[in-house]
């Protein structure tokens, strides 16, 4: 036991008031004489006898009282756990959980109502002049100003669920930096959390000796919890008419198995797809759900399951785009067969295709036309002159695709490789060069590369493939997937990733005398494929918080226009757009910004739509115990944490004793009173 105002134990020595007064008493006895004394005598010897053990015990009282308040007035405290009593002011901070794991429930109800509770304990057990800091895993700006203890209850009251995920080391840095801009000598911080495994990264914790953290945790109940991870389409571009095959990762984070699970989708508010599921305990599983676009355009939707109590994991948003026809255009070198061949892909259906072709002249190419186009194929240029090479070049980063065919050695001097070494270097291949024109069988397909992996399943040994009796060697840049590859292993046809598009290169000319690739079945199949891949459809959707800017694909913005963001919840924000080389993009700055549906708007022009979801890093709801962290902390050699394992029972009494210790001056006011009610019971009812 330790005393506050130790000074005031020199008042002790007013027990020698009581003893000077008991050892000197001014009363005096009165003689009186009787006859006969024998029975006289036994009575007085038993009076005096009960009055001596009186005046001891009153006495005993009366020095206890006086013991009693001294101690009492010196303040008796029994040291915390940390053996140090500090006074002063103070400044605490309080981290409040908020993440959507806190809305899982254990036998005392709802985890979030709990760590506000607890929260406004915590701040009830200091003075009132004390300063606090209320923070969340908003991280807003307000939330590093100390407050007030009426503002910080008032603060803690208001917290709610958010879509914020916040590893407790980076909790713990903003902490410290609010409360070194205050200037009370004693300080001190307190997280509320459930600790969850994923964001309670204790390796990357460290100590401090000035801020003294305390660990309150929030115990769950069963981690039981279904979420949607994730979702993607069978093919990469969303066509009208054609039958989509939307595939679900579910994931069950509970110990429990789950037997025939609805599983919804929702395309623009109608229900378009139902399914049902089975998954085991602590697994995945993947589904599809079925649909038929029926009309172009921007298309919303949401995948959803149910599942309670944690919700914010149960529905995922995506957003795309329906092409109604892809526009493909054939830059002519003036080799009309092979021309000829290559319109028959697309025009296939009388023009009733899902394709919108067109065919010029190299010579008269207008520029201009290429950004309206999604595949540009090139076919025997004799040359490719240096603005059209840029040009090409502007195209392919914005998104688009270009196809090359080298011209055959029967146009004379146009098919010198030489002419398209500038070419090549703008997508930063090697300068071609003529190889010999012995005949060479295309030997290999690469099934591992997603160009050809979505159409064959396998192939056989004995398949027919390509022959070239005349053909360019290809040294595509590094990165490029070998798509077709001739049997000495040089490329015969390759795709290059180049800003947000692609560039395939082919060695043989499509001239029939070079080779017979435009009379196989490969050469129909590469075509359709390339226009199927030109102009990628960008993200379905995108995580909140988890993505610095969330690329404009295919979106122009004119000089300085800035457009505005339109989502659910009434939110109307003017977002800001980042421009770089690799294009433009929005940039949300983390904020607050439920799931679903977000429209891009300049002007009263739709740009886009775009899907917005909260990560699911907090669908996983197992944590640590109190034990299991006190073991880690011990591990990393924290011996500035500590942590409550008792639960929020009487918590405001239990945090005040952390660095005030438990006091006893109370007790000991008590114990005075007990001792004055003894002396006057002893005085008044033993005479």
């Amino acid at each position: 036991m330790s005393f506050l105002h130790p000074a005031f134990l020199w008042a002790l020595l007013a027990l020698a008031i009581p003893v000077f007064i008991h050892l000197f008493q001014l009363r005096r006895f009165k003689r009186i004489d009787f006859p006969n004394v024998r029975f006289l005598a036994e009575v007085s010897q038993q009076t005096r006898a009960r009055k001596k053990v009186q005046h001891w015990a009153v006495l005993l009282a009366r020095c206890l009282a006086i013991t009693a308040l001294v101690l009492a007035f010196a303040r008796p405290y029994i040291p915390g756990a940390d053996g140090v009593t500090k006074v002063g002011q103070r400044a605490v901070s309080l981290f409040i959980d908020d993440s959507f794991s806190m809305d899982g429930q254990n036998a005392q109800g709802r985890l979030l109502d709990q760590a506000r509770k607890a929260a406004q304990d915590a701040v009830m057990a200091y003075a009132p002049t004390d300063r606090f800091q209320v923070l969340t895993g908003r991280f807003e700006g307000r939330e590093q100003v100390l407050l007030g203890r009426d503002e910080a209850l008032e603060a803690a009251a208001q917290v709610d669920a958010s879509a914020f995920v916040r590893p407790l080391s980076q909790v713990l840095v903003r902490q410290r930096e609010a409360l070194a801009r205050s200037e009370a000598p004693v300080k001190r911080a307190f997280l509320f959390t459930d600790l969850q495994r994923t964001t309670t990264d204790v390796s990357n914790w460290s100590n401090d000796s000035l801020v003294p953290t305390v660990i309150v945790p929030i115990a769950p109940g069963k981690p039981d919890n279904l979420s949607i991870d994730s979702a993607w389409f069978d093919t990469p571009v969303r066509r009208m008419g054609q039958q989509e095959i939307l595939h679900v990762r579910v994931r069950n984070h509970g110990d429990q198995e789950l037997v025939n699970v609805p599983l919804r989708l929702a395309i623009d508010g109608r229900q378009r797809a139902i399914a049902t599921f089975s998954v085991q305990p602590g697994s995945v599983v993947d589904t599809t759900l079925r649909f038929t676009s029926d009309r172009g355009g921007s298309h919303t939707g949401v995948i959803a399951v149910d599942d309670q109590p944690v919700v914010f994991d149960d529905q995922l948003w995506i957003a795309y785009r329906v092409v109604e026809r892809s526009h493909v255009m054939l830059v002519s070198g003036g080799d009309a067969q092979s021309d000829r061949s290559v319109a028959d892909v697309f025009l296939a259906g009388n023009g009733d295709s899902l394709h919108v072709f067109t065919s010029h002249p190299h010579r008269s190419l207008d520029l201009a036309l290429l950004e309206q186009q999604d595949l540009v194929i090139l076919n025997a240029l004799p040359d490719v002159a240096s603005g059209l090479a840029q040009a090409l070049n502007h195209f392919v980063e914005n998104g688009g695709s270009v196809v090359v065919f080298p011209p055959s050695r029967n146009h004379g001097a146009g098919s010198d490789p030489a002419r398209y070494a500038a070419l090549f270097a703008q997508f930063g291949a090697a300068p071609p060069a003529l190889m010999d024109t012995a005949l060479a069988r295309v030997d290999r397909i690469d099934l591992d590369k997603p160009f050809f992996r979505d159409i064959f399943e396998r192939m056989q040994r004995n398949v027919d493939l390509p022959v070239a009796r005349e053909r360019w060697s290809l040294r595509p840049a590094a990165g490029s997937d070998v798509l077709l590859r001739m049997q000495d292993g040089s490329p015969y046809l390759s795709r290059t990733p180049h800003g947000k598009g692609s560039v395939y290169l082919c060695a043989s000319p499509l001239d029939e005398r070079a080779g017979n690739f435009t009379r196989h079945a490969f050469f129909i199949t590469s075509l359709l494929r390339m226009a199927e891949l030109s102009r990628p459809m960008g993200s379905l959707y995108h995580t909140i918080g988890a993505e610095v800017s969330i690329p404009l694909d295919g979106v122009e913005l004119p000089g300085d226009a800035v457009p505005r963001l339109i989502g659910p919840e009434g939110i109307d924000l003017v977002p800001e757009v980042r421009r770089t080389p690799g294009g433009t993009g929005l940039v949300l700055h983390d904020q607050d910004l439920p799931s679903g549906a977000y429209a891009v708007l300049l002007g009263t022009d739709t740009l886009m739509t775009l899907a917005l979801n909260t990560a699911r890093l907090e669908s996983d709801l197992r944590t640590l115990t109190a034990a299991e962290l006190e073991a880690q902390l011990q591990q990393h050699g924290l011996t500035t944490f500590s942590v409550l394992t008792t639960g929020t029972h009487d918590l405001s009494l239990r945090l005040s004793e952390l660095d005030q210790g438990r006091k006893l001056w109370k007790w000991f006011i008590l114990l005075a009173l007990l001792s004055l009610a003894a002396e006057v019971l002893l005085i008044r009812y033993l005479r």
